[in-house]
């Protein structure tokens, strides 16, 4: 199997998920769909690679201009989003995005260079294949150091003070090993790793979220990558786990999952 990290994290989060997507596969019997929050990021991904691709120099790659991006995502919207959420969400997402589009400065990249975007990383760690795919990638016409930032949907993560949020804490961490993984095919392709990681959190007027490369934390990260494959490799129930929000909403099995059909919500909230 070649290892990503949306892999390892799907384990994490629903054995029995993991166990239908990258086991069984079976298209017949258990479809996989995908659902509103991963399609809305996903437009908007796209978006903001064709936006970024105009700063690359002889790109071949699909660009627009970033006085049409507001525009184009209202005109395309409804041709690249089909899941329903509570109108409410929609409503409030859709405006959100739309004014983050909006409002992008044309000189938010005058000290970069852009090396990258969506750029794919291919590598082993520990003999084991991996493959991601790099949101940006920028050097620092100062310093001529690296920077990785990752476009995310999710709402701001910190306090006035810089910390953490508590209900924010696991995902943030999360996003961590993410990006510090991603480092590992940045140290072999350019000799470095970067001195920032970087969160765009383009739902939230584009705030970003920058913290300094620590090698413990990369050290941490590989780690957990090596540990989890072994898990897997030997895993043998592949049990679910029962959430009702991620069950009735998130999974990619949600609408053929013999145990979402059969659980109990009440009694488990009981």
């Amino acid at each position: 199997m070649r290892w990503s990290y949306s892999r390892l994290t799907s384990f994490g989060r629903c054995k029995y998920e993991f166990y239908l997507n990258y086991i069984i596969n079976d298209d017949e019997k258990y479809l996989s769909e995908r659902n509103y929050y991963a399609e809305v990021g996903s437009f908007m991904h796209d978006i903001l690679a064709k936006i970024l691709n105009k700063y690359i120099k002889n790109t071949n790659s699909p660009t627009l201009n970033l006085d049409e991006a507001a525009q184009y995502y209202v005109d395309n919207f409804d041709n690249n989003v089909f899941y329903k959420v509570r109108k409410s969400t929609m409503d409030k997402t859709f405006e959100m995005c739309a004014d983050y589009l909006a409002n992008l400065k044309a000189d938010c990249l005058k000290d970069y260079e852009v090396l990258g975007v969506e750029l794919k990383t291919e590598f082993k760690i520990n003999g084991y294949d991996f493959i991601g795919f790099i949101d940006l990638l920028l050097r620092d016409k100062k310093d001529n150091a690296l920077i990785i930032v990752d476009h995310k949907s999710l709402p701001y993560p910190l306090k006035l003070n810089g910390e953490v949020k508590k209900n924010f804490a696991h995902s943030f961490e999360e996003y961590k090993k993410q990006m510090y993984l991603y480092s590992f095919g940045i140290k072999e392709k350019y000799g470095e790793f970067p001195k920032m990681i970087c969160w765009n959190h383009f739902k939230d007027t584009g705030k970003i979220v920058s913290i300094p490369f620590k090698n413990e934390e990369y050290e941490a990260a590989v780690k957990w990558f090596i540990d989890t494959i072994h898990e897997i490799e030997s895993e043998e129930d592949f049990s679910p786990t029962l959430n009702y929000f991620y069950c009735t909403n998130l999974c990619d099995f949600r609408n053929c999952c013999e145990y979402r059909e059969n659980a109990d919500w009440k009694c488990m909230h009981e």
